[in-house]
């Protein structure tokens, strides 16, 4: 649907762009122009493809031309609108530059307008000790993404501590393409964030070195062994298809962080429900009297941990809601809805709850429109 959509697009502007060549007497300079904005998404594939490595560089460019591309493409589209359809041009230099103003400030502004969203999860099951407990998640860091890393991070650490949660949880995604963007400064900034019950972070599909094409240099297990131990170094706990109980008094909760193996990489894409999730034996050391919260960086997980009521809460990102997220009459609207069935936000099934963070990093282009960079608090309750 998103590939449909992208490409019917595509043609609209090469139509606007052949009538406004036609009506500017069809001059070429026009016309190059043009053809060098249309041909941007090629540019990008052969940064993407033929160069040998998605090196720091490589990524950046290519996030940049896809962003050049995504802006002076809707802008245009609202431009010949107003020109040929409505038939003003005017009318169509004042809406292609309301666009051009609003595809900017979603570059410059909400791009890291970090906002703090309060949920509220209410279930019987919780100990009476942890009424109350509030736990600050965040996902989706995507440190190479950041056009300022020190500045972002140490902005998103200072909010953190500043939010005085009792837990702090990471959803994955912590860095974009390899280990060497977790640096010494951007390391102690997240080695600031505390927390009295601590802090607990899963591997998002990003964190895998999935992304990196030359394996020999770089394997797939060297990207991961590093980033687990850098957290280590930072003191956050990585859960790797393991489970950690919480303690509060005499009682106690359960957090149980799901890893991106290999079994879940061929769904880094998707948008299906894995049928390869083993949620039993992953659960089992789980007492089923005992309130437990997962870390699923793919929402579409919380399907088989709620059906078998293995999570009273699951945890997930990854949507980013594809970074665009308008309100219309008070409903939430994205592209992301023809993706995922759960994309954003509280959802409820019975006494199962899933929260999808729409994450803090970007991913293809550097701007966010309406889905600003977030960190959630979310206080349990009975």
């Amino acid at each position: 649907m998103i590939t449909a959509i992208f490409i019917l697009v595509a043609l609209l502007a090469l139509w606007g762009d052949y009538k406004a060549w036609r009506r500017w007497g069809s001059r070429h300079s026009i016309a190059i122009i043009l053809l060098i904005l249309n041909i941007l998404p090629l540019i990008v594939s052969a940064i993407t493809f033929i160069i040998t490595d998605n090196t720091q560089w490589v990524m950046t460019l290519a996030s940049w031309v896809t962003t050049l591309y995504t802006v002076t493409t809707l802008v245009r589209l609202m431009f010949y609108f107003g020109w040929f359809i409505c038939r003003s041009f005017w009318l169509g230099v004042v809406v292609g530059g309301v666009v051009l103003a609003i595809l900017t400030n979603g570059i410059i502004n909400t791009r890291t307008d970090l906002t703090i969203k309060q949920v509220t999860i209410q279930n019987s099951k919780l100990p009476t000790a942890f009424n109350g407990f509030r736990i600050a998640y965040f996902s989706d860091l995507h440190i190479g993404s950041l056009l300022n890393p020190e500045r972002e991070i140490s902005a998103l650490a200072d909010t953190l501590n500043s939010l005085n949660a009792d837990l702090v949880l990471f959803g994955g995604d912590m860095v974009n393409i390899r280990h060497n963007e977790l640096t010494e400064s951007v390391m102690c900034h997240l080695s600031r964030v505390t927390a009295p019950h601590g802090k607990y972070a899963i591997l998002g599909n990003h964190d895998t070195g999935t992304y990196i094409k030359d394996t020999v240099s770089t394997p797939k297990c060297c990207t991961i062994n590093q980033i687990d131990s850098k957290f280590s170094q930072m003191g956050w706990t990585l859960l790797r298809d393991s489970t950690v109980f919480v303690v509060e008094g005499r009682d106690s909760i359960a957090i149980t962080g799901i890893d991106f193996g290999d079994a879940l990489l061929e769904y880094k894409h998707s948008f299906a429900t894995p049928d390869n999730f083993e949620a039993a034996a992953l659960f089992s050391s789980v007492p089923d009297s005992l309130y437990n919260i997962a870390l699923s960086h793919l929402p579409q997980l919380w399907h088989p941990i709620s059906e078998g009521n293995y999570a009273e809460l699951t945890l997930s990102g990854h949507t980013h809601a594809t970074q665009i997220a308008l309100e219309v009459c008070g409903v939430r609207l994205s592209p992301a809805m023809l993706m995922y069935k759960e994309w954003s936000g509280l959802y409820s099934r019975g006494d199962n709850s899933l929260y999808i963070t729409d994450g803090i990093g970007c991913v293809g282009f550097y701007m966010r429109l309406g889905a600003k960079p977030e960190v959630t608090v979310i206080e349990l309750t009975r």
